[in-house]
């Protein structure tokens, strides 16, 4: 995020902070470079406060999540191009292969969400999409073209995945599917993620529409719109952080071997929060500009309303959002089980980055 923020004209940055996030960038690259990465290739999870990888859990190892590999590429990848260092590049590569196979073998590992064995999950294709997306830009500014088609072809079979398994014709994305690509029936194995939904398909959006995949599109757009629509809250507003698939809170069997998954979702489901509402703005302001659908525009409208009427600090000294709330709007300070609070910060920065962006963008034509 400081890579692009440093270069982004939409931020509105004046160039000392430029240059404070440049440095940052720089900081934050050579961090992970000295630090993170493995003797088996991967990146570790979790370091002490002297630097050192330790074990999420007892028996996990140092490497308990190629998602922190796919977020270590993207950094990389982005401080490249920026700040043009190539070694950084180089290494974001080789991390993106490594993920890669991981994943075609069938040993992407979900940290911090672990799931029972022989599930397949939405998560680690959607991630690949938009991972390689980060990294194909830093190569095509290097002119590395041939790494940018194998990273095509990466992108392109995790985009076959999703369309082909788990999005489903009724517009609901499910998270995880049995080992034949079934439906589940137990509580986590129902549960969809309308945030982490309209995610992944601006991911798709965006993959597709540079791809020339049109078909994609309108299927990623149809996912967006049930969702939004489904995950709204009739009463209070805003939007679940979990429902079952079919709607409502998660329901179903709830076998002992997933007694903390069903444990999280049930707990949660009630929850708004920030990230879910950001990643819900832009994938449908997005599809407004591209399908011109009023739909998508009430959709956004309405999430926005509630977004900022939400969670900014009603103390404008403060500056930060608070994270959660209950279901209410009221402030909820407990922690999201089984979640990661540092990563939040992200989600509402690059939203709001890409919304100023394409809201430019937009303005521009009647320019």
């Amino acid at each position: 995020m400081y890579a692009r923020l440093a270069e982004d004209v939409s931020a509105g940055l004046d160039e000392g902070l430029r240059q404070q996030c440049r440095q940052r960038a720089v900081m934050g690259a050579d961090f992970l470079l000295n630090y993170c990465l493995l003797s088996d290739g991967g990146c570790a999870f979790l370091l002490s406060a002297d630097h050192t990888p330790r074990e999420p859990w007892p028996g996990s190892g140092y490497a308990a999540s190629t998602f922190a590999d796919c977020f270590v590429v993207m950094g990389l990848a982005a401080a490249a191009e920026t700040l043009r260092k190539e070694n950084y590049l180089t290494e974001a590569v080789r991390i993106y292969r490594r993920a890669a196979n991981l994943l075609k073998a069938g040993m992407f590992r979900t940290a911090p969400t672990v799931l029972p064995k022989g599930w397949r999950a939405h998560a680690p294709f959607m991630i690949m999409i938009h991972t390689g997306e980060e990294l194909r830009r830093s190569l095509v500014s290097f002119s590395r073209w041939r790494d940018a088609e194998w990273t095509d072809t990466v992108i392109g079979e995790a985009m076959d995945e999703l369309c082909g398994h788990f999005i489903r014709p009724s517009g609901v994305v499910q998270e995880c599917l049995g080992p034949e690509y079934e439906l589940l029936e137990s509580v986590y194995g129902r549960h969809i993620n309308p945030g982490h939904t309209n995610e992944s398909m601006w991911f798709l959006i965006r993959s597709a529409l540079r791809m020339g995949r049109q078909s994609v599109v309108g299927q990623a757009a149809n996912a967006i719109r049930h969702t939004s629509k489904l995950a709204w809250d009739p009463v209070y507003g805003g939007l679940f952080y979990y429902l079952d698939r079919d709607g409502g809170q998660p329901h179903g069997a709830a076998p002992a071997a997933e007694k903390a998954l069903t444990e999280s979702v049930l707990r949660d489901c009630g929850c708004k929060l920030w990230w879910v509402h950001t990643e819900t703005l832009y994938a449908n302001l997005l599809c407004y500009f591209l399908t011109r659908d009023e739909e998508f525009l009430e959709n956004f409208a309405r999430c926005h309303a509630y977004t900022f009427s939400t969670f900014p600090n009603p103390d404008p000294e403060v500056g930060e959002w608070i994270q959660l709330r209950c279901r209410d709007g009221s402030p909820n300070l407990a922690a999201v089980g089984g979640r990661l609070p540092v990563k939040d910060p992200y989600h509402i920065t690059r939203n709001l980055l890409l919304l100023c962006e394409l809201l430019e963008a937009e303005a521009v034509k009647y320019v």
